[in-house]
């Protein structure tokens, strides 16, 4: 799970943890994603681990996505769910700021796909959810980035998938999943 440091993605390792599963935990805040390990392990799941991991540098996740495949083993279900989102008008918004609210909304999912999506192919068995938002069916003020990298990351998903349909004749048992939710309070954009 990306972004596991607070918000919806702290909430899903929460809730996948309580059911059992082996959880891990990716964010750039370290001291927020050991948080979200030791509160899952003060109610007695140990199988989670926590992994600092800048999802927009692309060495950084092949280098920490293997890390995970040696000390975890395979990943069955990636939840692409780090974001962010600035809240300020296009002409205030500066170049680094739109670069990183395009590399960490959009273009960390082609990073982890390619890091973790190889190795479902070969089992044909694995999920994929990514978090995207409503905001990419409508434009909101101050969205010029957030919006277009939301809508992308539904078209990745949606490419994908059929990608993996043709390619497989029909027969990929791998699931995609987007899920759009409205505005939800997590401390995630930055004002």
């Amino acid at each position: 799970i990306t972004g596991a440091g607070h918000g919806i993605g702290k909430e899903l390792a929460i809730g996948y943890a309580s059911l059992g599963a082996t959880v891990v935990c990716w964010d750039i805040n370290e001291e927020n994603n050991n948080e979200t390990m030791n509160d899952i392990k003060k109610k007695g799941n140990d199988s989670v681990y926590a992994y600092r991991c800048n999802v927009a540098d692309e060495k950084e996740v092949f280098r920490v996505a293997k890390k995970v495949k040696e000390e975890v083993g395979d990943v069955t279900i990636l939840i692409n769910n780090a974001g962010i989102a600035f809240v300020k008008s296009f002409l205030n918004l500066s170049p680094d700021e739109i670069t990183r609210g395009i590399n960490v909304n959009m273009t960390a999912h082609y990073w982890t796909l390619k890091a973790f999506l190889s190795s479902m192919i070969e089992k044909n068995h694995g999920h994929i959810v990514s978090i995207s938002s409503l905001a990419a069916f409508f434009n909101i003020c101050y969205g010029t980035v957030y919006c277009p990298t939301k809508f992308a990351v539904s078209a990745i998903m949606d490419s994908l998938s059929d990608e993996l349909y043709v390619l497989s004749n029909g027969k990929s048992s791998i699931k995609f999943t987007t899920i759009y939710p409205f505005f939800v309070r997590t401390g995630f954009t930055v004002i």
